[in-house]
């Protein structure tokens, strides 16, 4: 496959209702910067999704031990491909044909022990045939009122179809499909924060915040770092327990603070306060730690590629970009109080230069908003299609190693 047409994969998380991860749809775009005849065929472009997933590098790296959720076309239902199907859950496309061969293939499919779900669910004629054989239905929650939602919720419970949110953009539509049965959840809602206006910052995440100023400021020292640092035994006890790990080989066991900041430095040690103080803050969920860390993951890999800054900061920009969902306030006045270099405030809040660049494709990877990335700005720097999918999925893999052992 030449460059023109490879397809860019990402992975999007869906939710059970106590935000933990249950799975993950796998989305792809068609390269941006090639013609639009490229991959207008639904069933190369799904094909190459399962091969990427499959073939290159394995479902387990990009999903773990999640399901995998994928588009399927009609071509690919009636001759599906040579993988496990209880690896993965069919989506049926609201505007596939709905014939006796489609459903024959469907309900083999099933017994060989795949999961259905209909996509963007709309009643009529054609997708009527398939409700008492789905296990799944994606309603789109944008797209509809509440009212609406409501009369899908006491329609399809009781018939034990599981119903599945998406779109969803704030917490308090989450609440409300959670509070009328609605089991699976999928949108961009941890990312933002919730509407708590007028209340003041709870005292854990006050000290979370001062801490986070103290170890950003430039001119501490090492002596002063592992004394603001060893405030919270907590935090220095995973942070001693994390270089200790399978994530850091060394030779010898890291005993204190400062025989830490030596081997690692400044900077990374940061870094790694800064993931574990945030991960401490219990009235988070961890998908939304997990998102973090794989933000900031790809940033900081994508600075190996674009240079001008240092790695780390790459990494910061990264995870300082949800700062607002941690401690439910706006992102500028939080990303100000922090003592950050005005070339890292500019990239987390306007997405300016080139800490900007990697945080705007990092963003596009985890919301599949991939037709957004700036690949002819990416190429300058030696990042083709091929390059920059390759560093998506190591990205996966690193942040999901990492998420393991920050547990």
């Amino acid at each position: 496959m030449n460059n023109r047409d490879h397809v860019l994969l990402a992975r999007q998380p869906i939710y059970n209702k106590k935000l933990e991860i249950h799975a993950y749809e796998l989305l792809f775009r068609s390269n941006p910067v090639a013609d639009s005849a490229s991959f207008t065929c639904g069933d190369k472009a799904t094909s190459q999704v399962l091969l990427n997933a499959f073939g290159e590098v394995g479902l387990s790296a990009i999903c773990g031990n999640h399901k995998a959720y994928i588009n399927f076309t009609k071509n690919l239902i009636l001759e599906p491909p040579p993988f496990d199907p209880s690896q993965f859950v069919i989506e049926i496309l609201e505007d596939i044909e709905i014939d006796q061969a489609l459903i024959n293939a469907l309900s083999d499919a099933k017994k060989n022990g795949s999961s259905l779900a209909l996509d963007d669910f709309i009643l009529n004629h054609n997708s009527a045939p398939l409700l008492h054989m789905v296990d799944i239905v994606k309603i789109d929650v944008l797209a509809m009122s509440r009212q609406h939602i409501e009369r899908f919720a006491k329609a399809f419970i009781p018939r034990n179809i599981i119903l599945l949110a998406e779109k969803i953009e704030t917490h308090e539509m989450f609440e409300f499909c959670k509070d009328i049965g609605f089991e699976l959840f999928q949108g961009y809602f941890l990312s933002k924060p919730q509407n708590i206006e007028g209340h003041s910052i709870p005292e854990n995440k006050a000290i979370v915040l001062k801490l986070l100023k103290d170890i950003q400021n430039q001119n501490i020292n090492a002596s002063n770092l592992a004394e603001t640092i060893n405030q919270d035994p907590q935090i220095s006890y995973k942070l001693l327990k994390l270089v200790n790990s399978a994530a850091f080989t060394r030779m010898q066991t890291c005993t204190s603070l400062q025989q830490a900041i030596t081997l690692l430095g400044l900077k990374q040690l940061r870094s790694w306060v800064t993931l574990i103080a945030l991960g401490n803050l219990e009235d988070k969920p961890v998908a939304l730690h997990q998102a973090s860390l794989e933000r900031a993951v790809i940033c900081r890999r994508l600075g190996e590629k674009l240079g001008e800054h240092s790695v780390f900061d790459y990494y910061t920009v990264g995870l300082f970009s949800l700062l607002d969902a941690y401690f439910d306030r706006p992102l500028l006045g939080i990303i100000k109080s922090l003592n950050l270099p005005d070339s890292m405030i500019k990239a987390i809040t306007n997405e300016q230069g080139k800490l900007g660049l990697a945080l705007h494709s990092a963003k596009c990877f985890q919301t599949g908003k991939l037709d957004e990335l700036k690949i002819i700005e990416l190429e300058k720097y030696n990042l083709c299609i091929t390059d920059i999918n390759q560093l998506y999925k190591d990205c996966i893999v690193e942040s999901d190693a990492q998420s393991i052992e920050l547990k």
